[in-house]
């Protein structure tokens, strides 16, 4: 008993002085700040909760946010790109005193090309000075010196106008006066200072002391979030439930709903949940050299960081597959096949080229396989999507149309259409000599040995798509000994794809409950 009051006694001291030392910076600072902003402060300060604000020990923030973001298109007949929109269900709770936090969030698409696999998780904790990934689909966790106190939200903080007023209130000096602006007719003091390598200027409502606004600018890429629907809870905090976040003019969020609670004891997380395990260092494959890996008799794969090309020699010329390319590379086709010529002391040309799927990074290089004079063999769904992205003309001679299961080359390779959520139609390629199969966007490791975590976009529809595959292999009873992947330099074998097959995760209502708890 004397034990555990103690243990009281201490904790009430530390909350005791962690107020007072709030309160000494808070009224020292005061005195600083040029009149016209320290005013505007003072009234934000009042507004939002006064003394209650600048001393709660802990805070906890929870909301709902849909997330604008620009994506691939899942149909040709639509174009490279598409919108897609997730909606996050996000917590952040702060202890202020102890320094630890905890950031939780569920991810779940709402528009986009993605299977069934709808919802993914981000657990990250900086606790007693450590920081953790915690995996809820594999139930493991990761320790990690990049999770620090000031790192834990991916932002979240930013676009909370309570924490920027408590900032404002704790950085008083460095704020100065930018004159007044009016936002739907209404006077706003504009205040601006600099936290870190990040300029702020807020727009504080002169009547109300309520933000309105604040302008976010890292570089040269600013970030404006406005803050709308305010409420104040019994002890007077208050805090916008809606906030629209946007970039260059166009929207990029708009958190729907928020509330923020202080009541005691709120922070409970410990920094590795229960039974999880910790998840083994992997080390990655990054092929930063130019690369030729002869895979069999005939058949190489040339290629660099994150875009690898097949060549396959049928005699007096190669076919080939896979230009992914984006702007800026240097190791471009051209010079895979020039490495290629290397390689082998052959000049043999390409004859050849499959078109795989409509989507604009991977048709990037075409232009260059054009003119080598390569003929072009692809779906009819994608002529229009090839022609738009070539930088020269090209003649309707120059493209093949082939079908699903068409064999060409002298059956040396055979084509296969496997539609999936990435793509409505999308070539693999088989090597039935050789049993190698050939995809892009459809499998692949960076790692060593073993894979990524099923939890994270677009990580979790890669699985998705890897069934997909599977079940199309499994239907037209091809043997696959090799699996080659235009975005990685690792080729897996027959084992290693069954291994993939294996990862998978809960259900959506396990995963949310696994994170955010009862």
């Amino acid at each position: 008993m004397c034990l555990l009051s103690s243990n009281k006694s201490l904790k009430k001291l530390a909350v005791s002085q962690y107020i007072a030392s709030g309160l000494l910076a808070f009224y020292s600072q005061y005195s600083i700040a040029d009149e016209i902003a320290s005013k505007a402060i003072e009234k934000a300060i009042s507004a939002y909760g006064a003394e209650a604000l600048i001393t709660m020990p802990q805070l906890n923030i929870k909301e709902q946010q849909l997330r604008y973001t620009k994506g691939q298109s899942g149909h040709a007949g639509e174009g490279a790109h598409g919108i897609a929109l997730h909606k996050y269900n996000q917590q952040l709770n702060i202890d202020f005193v102890k320094k630890n936090k905890v950031f939780r969030r569920s991810d779940q698409n709402l528009l986009g090309n993605y299977g069934y696999h709808t919802l993914i998780t981000l657990d990250r904790r900086f606790i007693e000075g450590k920081g953790a990934y915690i995996d809820h689909c594999l139930q493991t966790f990761q320790p990690s010196e990049r999770i620090r106190w000031n790192s834990v939200g991916l932002d979240m903080e930013q676009g909370v106008d309570t924490l920027i007023v408590k900032q404002i209130a704790m950085l008083k000096k460095h704020v100065s006066s930018e004159g007044v602006a009016y936002i739907h007719g209404q006077a706003h003091d504009v205040l601006k200072y600099q936290q870190g390598n990040e300029l702020y200027t807020v727009f504080i409502n002169t009547d109300s002391g309520l933000v309105s606004r604040v302008v976010r600018k890292t570089g040269e890429q600013p970030t404006r979030y406005d803050f709308v629907a305010h409420t104040k809870n019994r002890i007077g905090i208050a805090w916008a439930t809606e906030v629209m976040v946007s970039r260059e003019q166009h929207p990029i969020a708009h958190v729907t709903e928020r509330s923020l609670t202080m009541e005691q004891p709120l922070f409970s997380a410990e920094l590795i949940p229960a039974n999880y395990k910790r998840r083994q260092p992997a080390t990655f494959l990054d092929f930063e050299q130019p690369s030729v890996n002869q895979l069999a008799d005939d058949v190489f794969l040339v290629g660099q960081g994150w875009s690898f090309t097949l060549f396959v020699d049928i005699g007096k010329s190669y076919v080939s597959m896979g230009a992914w390319q984006m702007p800026g590379d240097k190791f471009t086709w051209r010079k895979r096949l020039e490495k290629l010529h290397q390689f082998t002391a052959e000049q043999k040309p390409v004859s050849h080229f499959v078109v795989t799927h409509h989507h604009d990074d991977h048709l990037m290089g075409l232009s260059e396989v054009v003119e080598h004079g390569a003929q072009l063999l692809m779906l009819p769904q994608h002529v229009d999507a090839v022609k738009a992205s070539l930088s020269i003309p090209v003649d309707s001679s120059r493209l093949t149309l082939v079908r699903d299961a068409l064999k060409v080359a002298n059956d040396k390779i055979q084509v296969f259409d496997v539609p999936s959520s990435h793509a409505d139609h999308n070539l693999v390629v088989y090597l039935p000599e050789q049993e190698i199969l050939f995809a892009e966007d459809m499998f692949g490791s960076s790692l060593a040995k073993g894979f990524h975590s099923p939890n994270s976009w677009p990580s979790r529809d890669v699985y998705y798509r890897t069934e997909t595959l599977n079940k199309k292999l499994q239907s037209v009873r091809v043997d696959v000994a090799q699996y080659v992947s235009s975005h990685h330099g690792r080729v897996l074998s027959k084992s290693e794809f069954k291994q993939a097959l294996t990862l998978t995760c809960p259900s959506d209502d396990v995963l949310k409950q696994r994170l955010f708890g009862s």
